[in-house]
Order: C-alpha cells, then structure tokens, then sequence
C-alpha cells in the first residue's frame, strides 16, 4: 500500500474530496441557525468520506490483483521463451548445482548425465566467484572442442531451493578461429636497412663491390624467402618486407638471425655489414603498420643500428644492439643544424638552456657553449642548474668570476621568471623529459631544440621544433663545437667557453679512449686552438681525499664474476658522479669487460653502468628502466632497497646474457 500521506495526497486532488470538504463547511454554517441540521450534515459528510476512502481502497486492491495475475503470466511466458532459445541456458542454485536447464544445454553439456554441478562441468568457475564480481563479466569456457561465453546473471541467493543464478552460454568457437586466422594472416611490415654499406664497399673495386653487394642481397633475400615473406629493395642499402604475423612469430623467436647471417658477408670490406630493421604490426590498416615500422627504424638507428625495433601498436620491444655505433655524420648535417639553430634563437625573445639532472661536465659544457652562441646573437640567456658534481662546480666557480658570464645560472625558481610565450629552450644531453633538470619546464615551452647523443629510447621529448640527435657522436660537446664552428658570423670562443666544452669531451670519451673518432679530435683541435689549457682541465676533474678513499672503497668491495662482469654494492648514499667514477676506474682491472656501482640514492637506489663495448649496457639499464648509451649508461630504482636493486641488477645481467 501506499504510505498515508501520499494515499491523502491523492485523495485531495479527486473532486469528491472538493465535495466532502463544500458539504463540511455547509455544515458548520448550518449548525448556528439550527442545531440538527447542521448535525445531519456534519454526518452526512462523514458518511460521503467514508463511503470515498472504501471504494478507493477496493479499486486499489483490484487494480493490483490484475498486475500479478499479468505477472505471473508473463513470468510463464518468459520461462517458455528461455526454454525454446537455440543457446544452452540454465539455472544455478547456491550450492552449484543445477535447478533447471534448456534442450540445447543438455545436448551441448550433460548428454543424459544428470548428476554434474557447474564446478564439475567446468572446474575454473564458481558460483562464489560469480557472486564476488557480480556477474559484471562473461567468463571463457570450453568443453567438448567448443568454446563459449558465459554470461551470468545474478536472480537470488537465499532460497537454497531456487536459482541464484541464471546463466546463458554464446558459442564463439567460429569466431574465435576466425579471429585467429585473421591474426594469424595480419601483414606485418619490415623496413630494412644497411647501417654502413658506404664504410663496407669504400676500399673494394667495382667489380668487389658489385660481388659484394650481390652477397649482401643474397642473405637477406634468402633470410626473407625461407620465413615466407615478400622482399622488394628500394634502393641500394635499402628494403621494405611483409611478412605474415604467423610467419613473424617464428622470426622473433630466432631473434632476428639475419643480423648474424650478414657479419659474415666480409670479401674485401673493411668492416662487416650490420643492418638495422624496424618491424611494425598491430595497426588497423597496413598503412598504419607502415608508419610503426618506419617509427620503429628511427628507433633502431638511433639507439645505434644493428638491431631490430619491433613497434607493436606503440609498445616497442629490441633484438640485438651489439656493435658499436656506426659513425654516419656528415659535416652537411652540422652546418645545417647550425644554420637552423641560429634562424630559431633570432626569432625567440630569450633562451633558457637545460642538461639532464645532477649534470655532468658535458651537459653543463654544451650549455655554456649555447650560451656563449646565444650572447653572440644578442639573445639574454640562462642555464637552469643544480648539480653536486665537484668539476662542475670547479668550472662554475670560474665562469662566475669572469664578468662575460655574469648571472649565467639560475635555479628552478628563477627559471620559471624566465620562461615567456617566445622563450626558446634548449635541451642538451638527454631526450627524456623525466630526467631534465626540470621536466615540468619542458612541458610547458612552445619552442623547444633538442641535441643528445644518448642512444635513443622510447621516451623521447616530443614537439621540438629542431632535433640534432647523434648516437656515433663521443658526447654533446662535440656535437656543440660542431655548431660554433659552422655558425656564421665570425663567432669567437673565450677560453673559458672552450675549456668547457673540452672537459665534456675529456669526460665522455674517458680521455680520448672511448667512442672517439676523427670528428672528436678534429672538435678538440678547434677548441684548443681557442685557448683551452688541458692542464686546468685536467685540475678539474680532481677529486677530495675524501672522495678518493669513497671511491677506492667501492672499488675494493667489488666483485668479478667469470663473465668479466664487476660489481660493487654500497649501502651509503653516495653522488652520482663519484658512483660513475667508481664504475670507470673499475674498467682498468684486468679481465673486466662490465663494471656495475649500486648505491643509496636518496628516493631509494641508484645503478652506475659502464662498459669496454663488447656488452651493451644501455640494454641492461633500459631493463631497469634507465637508459643512456652502449658504453656508458645508469638506472634509478625508486622507492627500492639497494640489496633489492642489486638482485634486480644480477637479474638483468643474467637475461642479458640469455639472448
């Protein structure tokens, strides 16, 4: 029944309601002249409300009488319908077994078998497990060679004598082949390309080169061929393939063998063939998988080359990445890069400069080599710097004291001040925006330039409006002193400037030891032609006595294991320049090829990689979520243990070692 005062709220809006009340008033007005009629009325009128309230009360009771008799036939009608659907339905009680079932359910399930419960059909579900998710979700199941959908619905689960749940069962055994077939028959698309073949065919004759380039096609065409793919070459060091998915499974499982096969292509090449490839699959449309592979390929060249990137709807996964970068730059390139750098600092109102965090001397000494060009095109510049590094220090101490440079650096806040709808930023040493000095900065700039030299990874800043990126170069310095010497307009370098720019090379290249090549010493001939004094250099990479027994510590804990592998553990927190240090002077002992520091970071651990280059660490720091270069490379383990980072780290070794 209705609640009373929504029961007399509708009986005031009825016109006998109106009636009863005119008759009442009448009343009243009756009973001053005459005292028994206005006593009849009076009754009258409570007769009238009576009578009212009883025939609403019957027309009520019938009104729901007629409901559940339409219910009851319906709820019957309903049930027929259930029992007559072509697909298997059935009933659950609590307990699991089955109150009722349709035709179909028995002919697909029970075949006269009358005593299963729904865990002995299917013993991966429950009803407990149903009622937990609320039946929100259509559970997988498969009997017989078929396969369904079962979708629950919850009806009770108190009456133990009544279904608690009703379940419906979709065959999708056809749909699931026919979307794997499809799967199976995707294309998948291989952008494919020869990382040095300049460098392979340079000291061959024409005759050699024609052999050679013909031993070349026949590994990757045979390579293709053997894994069921279709090959066209676009142009001389240059392929595009397809590949069925199913075909491609089988490839990745091999992990790319071709990218042996081809070091063993050698006749007269000075240096053997590596190829980098780019794999894209998982697009809507072949065309979409065309734009993956091609993303992916700029991911394998720029990690370095001999390897294969596989972009996969967006998630990119590598196979290989052994060698050594190729050098491929041109002087073209540098002046180019340099003509465009210069067109975009002239049309921005100021720069502000930023290297990664807990800069070293290369992403300071490539900042302060911008700066030093940005002063030569009148433009207000500052780098945004806070970093414990004691070279670096050294080398602000004086730059501070030479007037030229005066109020260079600026700390975050600062910068922020700085910052306009014309700003141009610049961004040296990294391509992540999670390890620039200010990542939030870096998002919020319109104009932003970016040059590295870090092999690539999946993280890199988007929307710059100019990329110089260099993987072969020995560091961002010498890609810096590249710019200056090709930037016209008679650009002279102070001393402190080049000392700068110097010191991020001696750091890179661990004094012209690794990854230097001709167009690193040609860059520390200019520099040194603009002044640098290599002694003060060198007194700026000197170290406290305390810092030197910190570091001779770490090097005596560590341990080598018979893969050349070392290892050195410190559960104190110490810099991260003093860790990396650690991890160089690691590589000087005999049959090291890997050196590895972990330590205390002050938001959990911190993992120092370096590296001879016959193991790529930047494989085993990206593992960890790090990055860096094949030599040189480091991981931050936020919120973790150093013990726990260290077993991560043996972990990632030990994978890395299981390619």
């Amino acid at each position: 029944m209705k609640k009373p005062d929504k029961y007399f709220s509708a009986l005031a809006k009825s016109s006998a309601f109106i009636y009863i009340i005119v008759v009442l008033i009448c009343a009243v007005f009756t009973i001053r002249e005459s005292l028994w009629a206005g006593c009849a009325l009076f009754a009258s009128s409570i007769a009238m409300l009576i009578h009212h309230l009883l025939e609403r009360y019957n027309r009520v009771q019938k009104m729901r009488l007629y409901f559940e008799q339409f219910s009851d036939e319906a709820l019957a009608h309903s049930s027929q319908l259930m029992f007559n659907i072509p697909d298997p339905i059935a009933g659950v009680k609590i307990d699991g077994s089955f109150a009722w079932y349709n035709t179909p359910f028995n002919n697909a399930f029970y075949r006269g078998d009358f005593g299963k419960s729904l865990s002995e059909l299917f013993p991966e579900v429950s009803v407990e497990s149903i009622l937990a998710d609320k039946g929100a979700h259509p559970i997988n199941v498969s009997l017989g060679g078929m396969e369904y959908k079962m979708i629950p619905t919850i009806v009770g689960e108190t009456d133990p004598e009544k279904p608690a749940l009703i379940l419906y069962f979709e065959n999708v055994t056809d749909m699931n082949r026919l979307r794997q077939l499809s799967k199976s028959v995707r294309p998948v698309v291989m952008n494919i390309t020869i990382d040095n073949y300049g460098e392979t065919v340079a000291d061959a004759g024409e005759n050699e080169q024609l052999e050679l380039t013909a031993a070349i096609d026949r590994v990757i065409i045979s390579w293709v061929n053997e894994h069921g793919g279709l090959i066209r070459k676009l142009e001389r060091d240059r392929y595009i393939a397809v590949f069925a998915n199913e075909d491609f499974d089988k490839i990745k499982d091999e992990r790319f063998s071709v990218l042996n096969q081809l070091k063993a292509v050698s006749l007269v090449a000075m240096a053997p063939p590596t190829l980098s490839i780019g794999v894209g699959l998982g697009g809507e449309t072949i065309a979409d998988s065309d734009n993956y592979a091609r993303m992916a390929l700029d991911m394998a060249l720029g990690r370095g080359g001999d390897q294969a990137a596989v972009c996969d709807g967006g998630k990119f996964s590598y196979f290989g990445g052994s060698a050594k970068e190729v050098e491929k730059r041109t002087r073209v390139k540098a002046r180019v890069m340099a003509t465009a750098l210069k067109e975009h600092i002239l049309s921005s109102d100021n720069v502000l400069i930023m290297g990664h965090q807990d800069a070293d001397t290369d992403a300071v000494g490539a900042a302060i080599g911008l700066a030093a060009a940005a002063a030569h095109l009148n433009k207000d510049c500052h780098i945004i710097l806070n970093t414990g590094d004691t070279a670096v220090r050294a080398l602000m101490d004086s730059i501070n004291r030479n007037h030229y440079h005066d109020g260079l650096f600026v700390n975050r806040a600062q910068a922020r001040e700085h910052l306009g709808e014309n700003t141009l930023l610049i961004i040296c040493d990294t391509h992540q925006t999670s390890m620039t000095e200010m990542p939030d900065l870096a998002d919020m700039a319109k104009h932003k330039v970016l040059l590295d030299h870090h092999r690539r990874s999946e993280s890199f800043i988007e929307n710059c409006e100019l990329i110089y990126h260099e993987p072969a170069a020995s560091s961002t310095c010498e890609m810096v002193t590249e710019i200056l010497m090709y930037m016209d307009g008679g650009l002279n370098l102070s001393t402190i400037d080049a000392t700068a720019l110097y010191a991020g090379i001696v750091l890179d290249t661990k004094n012209f030891v690794l990854k230097t090549g001709a167009r690193t010493f040609e860059a520390a001939a200019y520099l040194r032609n603009a002044g640098v004094d290599t002694m003060k250099v060198k007194l700026l990479f000197r170290e406290s006595p305390e810092a030197y027994r910190v570091r001779t510590e770490l090097i005596q804990g560590a341990k080598i294991d018979d893969r050349g592998i070392c290892i050195s553990v410190s559960f104190d927190e110490i810099p991260a320049s003093l860790a990396a240090q650690a991890a160089d002077s690691m590589l000087d002992i005999e049959g090291v090829r890997a050196s590895f520091v972990v330590c205390k970071d002050d938001d959990g651990a911190r993992i120092s990689c370096r590296s001879l280059g016959e193991i790529n660490v930047q494989l085993i720091a990206e593992s960890l979520g790090g990055g860096g270069h094949a030599l040189a490379a480091a991981a931050r383990l936020k919120r973790m243990f150093v013990a726990n980072a260290a077993s991560r780290l043996e972990r990632a070794i030990d994978e890395y070692f299981e390619r």
